[in-house]
């Protein structure tokens, strides 16, 4: 019993719902950090747990860490945790309390209904491992204080005087304002007799004035015979390069048409696999389905995971007949596995 309550609290810190097949399963929900004022007391982020007792298909999350942790076939763990079940189910119909360390306590009614109480001293959120309860004191004003901060007196605005400007101070204004109106105009001074075409034309526009204009040049176009001869020999020459592609391309049809015909058809029946399947696992965490599937693999099968509906089949694997199927229905049975027939 030490080690199932070690096994169901460790699944319960790393997963959101852990179910133990027939009986129930225990479904988590985060809940964020609070802070009671009235008692000083900052809890950290922590897990709900809930117990639904209409949970209880195997996924085989249980179960293949119950193997794990004794070492055991999954087939003898399965017989192990059905015992034990067995067993928390006489003790609720018997009216007694089941205690999981860490976790809870369950108990059942005369009516049927089902109460979890959960274990609050142990936190099973992981993210807030090693978080402890922080005590804080809520800080009160008092009367006291309030009746000092209505004491002080208010804080009298007072206006500065403007600082009137120095004989100096506007010397020095008035020469950075002639640099700055002089500067442009020995740009442009340079720029417009160098960068334009003002000697040529006479004539200044805004866009001389642009250092980023950029001045489209003029294009220039035969015109007359000398043009309309350029055009007929472009001509001429593309339709001489598309006879000659014409041509190569009716070449390359008539070869590969003779090659079609040379080859001579061959057709291949595929085998078919055989209508039954050997199912030997059901899973609704396609997860647990691949573990179970490498675990087979290991014992030297090729399985497969066939999916239908909510759930994951493990098959043992495809046969092509009858006396196929028979015999790996033999070497599972040699390896300890049983488990049920398909039909597909």
């Amino acid at each position: 019993m030490e080690q199932f309550d070690t096994i169901l609290f460790d699944l319960l810190v790393k997963h959101d719902c852990v179910i133990i097949p027939d009986f129930g399963g225990f479904v988590s929900k985060r809940v964020s950090s609070k802070i009671d004022f009235d008692k000083g007391i900052i809890m950290p982020p922590s897990k709900h747990l809930l117990f639904n007792r209409h949970l209880t298909n195997n996924d085989g999350l249980l179960l293949s860490a119950y193997a794990e942790r004794h070492g055991v076939s999954y087939i003898d763990a399965e017989h192990r945790l059905t015992s034990l079940i067995k067993k928390f189910q006489k003790d609720l119909i018997d009216g007694k309390e089941i205690s999981f360390p860490r976790i809870g306590l369950l108990k059942r009614s005369s009516e049927g209904y089902y109460t979890f109480l959960q274990d609050q001293s142990n936190n099973l959120l992981s993210d807030a491992y090693g978080l402890k309860d922080l005590e804080f004191v809520a800080v009160e004003k008092t009367l006291e204080e309030e009746n000092q901060a209505e004491e002080i007196p208010a804080i009298i605005e007072t206006k500065k005087k403007p600082i009137k400007p120095t004989s100096k101070n506007r010397k020095q204004f008035i020469k950075y304002a002639a640099a700055a109106c002089l500067l442009p105009l020995m740009l442009y001074t340079f720029w417009i007799p160098f960068k334009s075409d003002f000697f040529k034309s006479g004539l200044i526009s805004s866009s001389d004035f642009n250092p980023f204009y950029n001045k489209e040049k003029g294009a220039y176009l035969p015109s007359g015979s000398q043009y309309e001869l350029q055009n007929e020999l472009l001509q001429e020459k593309n339709e001489e390069t598309n006879e000659i592609a014409n041509e190569q391309l009716v070449l390359d049809e008539d070869l590969q048409a003779e090659e079609v015909q040379s080859e001579a058809p061959v057709t291949t029946k595929a085998k078919s696999p055989y209508s039954k399947q050997f199912i030997v696992g059901c899973f609704s965490v396609e997860q647990n389905a691949i573990n179970f599937k490498l675990k087979i693999t290991a014992d030297g099968f090729s399985p497969r995971i066939l999916s239908g509906g909510e759930l994951h089949r493990v098959s043992m694997g495809s046969t092509y007949s009858a006396a196929e199927f028979n015999s790996l229905i033999a070497s599972a049975t040699e390896k300890g596995y049983s488990g049920w027939t398909l039909k597909q």
